[in-house]
């Protein structure tokens, strides 16, 4: 990126962290790791003719079901397999592991997530993700109030707090300072919310749910589908700064979108699915170091690791007589290999559809590029106002702050893993490019930079910035997803191929990727006539 050091961090983080930014100090000195971009895997073996590749098949492997996809929603379909004693599986993964973005890593001081991490508890209705983490042993009991979860895994106070107007302070969203009319527009916004958590339609569905497929498509929720979240704030007069910051901060924190770029009814489920009643706090956090990675260890370990091949660049996906051909090369050894199965569950993003699956019908959402980048501390640095939270939000960023991996595990001094978000919610296709125009210092400075003129002492006790680039993080629900008929027909199984993944919800949430991996794996049950 050309340009100087102010002008890059006000273009990826906004104009009021490049005039707050420090220098860096002279003697301030750390290492910068860039993760690699396994998408430049597949497209080696991609861009040339497919077929070319396809044609020198050096090995045929025969499996009942093969899924492509190793993230959580592949590995979900596998495990749900498993469960129902269909044992004749294998995953195909683009990347070095299993995981997907609820990949992790681990260092003396403590595991950390590359993206994803935490689960929030579910209510016995998702009875798919609550079975799995029962099967994780997070599940103590059920009394009078729901699911008692395992305490290890509930997040630890304090969760979160805002970093504004120079100190950091309790809560998400930033109450010092607020005016008497600000304090009433929040009042009406709130009251707002509320009305749709407790609304019930004819049939006595709510209008937001987790999963999706179970909420209810009456005519006026089917309207807030058809605005952006930014019209729908609008029209109801919430023009306060405040509220408008923190509605697009859960459309940047689920969507890796803008207020405009989103449905509105999209962004009221993020207010509201995950809250039961208008007077409840929303839904506890499940969480590790290793963040969702706990998830993918306990779903490898089931699956079985040796039913995981990795670094597995998926080139064709047919249909074939008696089932369907997959064409993969092993992007390490260059072999490439035809697998035979009966059914195929195609777990990866729904836009690679057009490049493997000839013939299936095309659906290519919009996706959010993220840069992630986890900050290895020898020490914690010093702060004014609240105590460290797990998460911690800076308001007048881009950026969505960091989340402090050893916050569950470990004490409240010495080493640390911070791990740093930011989504890049302008026009996908340009992010994109600017993303990977970056170079590993430059990506390295945007977050130091942040966190330096937020913390006091941060530059002498960093140690490492790891980067990721996300290219296609999250999809984006824009207006029209949430009642798409074309997103609804994207599901469909095309012949043997049955498709699973969170762009078919129009959301990347840990919920959709169970409901579709289950769903996706009783689909192939069905036509095997295994049962369910």
């Amino acid at each position: 990126m050309r340009g100087t050091r102010r002008e890059l961090l006000a273009t990826f983080l906004g104009t009021a962290v490049a005039a707050g930014c420090r220098r860096r100090a002279p003697e301030a000195s750390w290492d910068v790791d860039l993760a690699p971009d396994f998408s430049e895997r597949a497209h080696r073996y991609l861009r040339p003719p497919a077929s070319a590749v396809a044609g020198a098949v050096t090995e045929e492997v025969r499996c009942r079901v093969l899924v492509v996809g190793g993230g959580v929603t592949g590995l979900t379909a596998a495990w749900t397999l498993g469960r129902a004693g269909q044992g004749d599986v294998v995953v195909l993964e683009l990347g070095d592991a299993a995981g997907g973005t609820a990949s992790y890593g681990q260092t003396e001081a403590s595991a950390y997530p590359y993206a994803a991490h935490y689960v929030p508890a579910p209510t016995d209705e998702n009875g798919d993700l609550v079975a799995l983490l029962e099967e994780m042993g997070l599940v103590e009991g059920r009394g009078p109030e729901g699911i008692e979860w395992a305490e290890e895994a509930l997040c630890a106070t304090p969760k979160e707090r805002v970093f504004h107007n120079g100190v950091w302070q309790p809560g998400l969203l930033p109450r010092l300072g607020e005016t008497a009319a600000e304090a009433e527009e929040l009042a009406r916004f709130e009251a707002e919310v509320a009305r749709w958590i407790i609304y019930r339609d004819a049939d006595g569905r709510r209008a937001f749910t987790l999963p999706l497929a179970h909420g209810s498509d009456a005519p006026e929720v089917r309207a807030l589908d058809e605005l952006s979240f930014a019209e729908w704030l609008d029209r109801h007069g919430f023009r306060s700064p405040r509220i408008r910051w923190y509605a697009e901060y859960g459309c940047r924190d689920d969507f890796g979108a803008s207020l405009a770029d989103t449905s509105a009814y999209f962004g009221l489920h993020y207010l509201c699915a995950r809250t039961p009643g208008p007077e409840d706090e929303s839904a506890e956090f499940l969480t590790w170091p290793e963040g969702n990675g706990r998830v993918v260890k306990h779903l490898v370990s089931r699956v079985g690791a040796a039913r995981i091949r990795a670094k597995q660049v998926v080139l064709q996906v047919a249909p074939v007589e008696g089932g369907a051909a997959v064409v993969a090369v092993d992007g390490e050894s260059g072999v490439t290999r035809r697998y035979r199965a009966e059914r195929v569950i195609f777990a990866l993003p729904s836009y690679v559809r057009r490049h493997v699956v000839p013939g299936a019908p095309a659906y290519a959402p919009t996706y959010a590029p993220w840069l992630v980048a986890n900050v290895h501390l020898s020490r914690r640095p010093r702060y004014y106002g609240s105590e460290v939270a797990w998460d911690n939000v800076i308001y007048d960023s881009r950026s969505l702050g960091y989340v402090v991996a050893t916050h569950q595990s470990g004490p409240r001094v010495g080493p640390t893993v911070w791990t740093w978000y930011l989504p890049l919610i302008g026009e996908a296709k340009a992010e994109r490019e600017k993303l990977f125009a970056l170079d590993a210092r430059e990506a390295s400075d945007l977050v130091v930079a942040e966190l330096d003129r937020t913390h006091i002492g941060l530059q002498a006790a960093l140690r490492r910035v790891e980067l990721r680039r996300w290219g296609h993080g999250m999809v984006r629900p824009e207006p029209g997803t949430r009642f798409s008929r074309e997103r609804a027909q994207a599901a469909l199984p095309f012949g043997p191929i049955h498709f699973a993944h969170t762009d078919l919800s129009g959301v990347a949430l840990i919920e959709e990727a169970v409901f579709h991996g289950v769903r996706a794996a009783r689909e192939v049950l069905a036509a095997l006539g295994s049962g369910a």
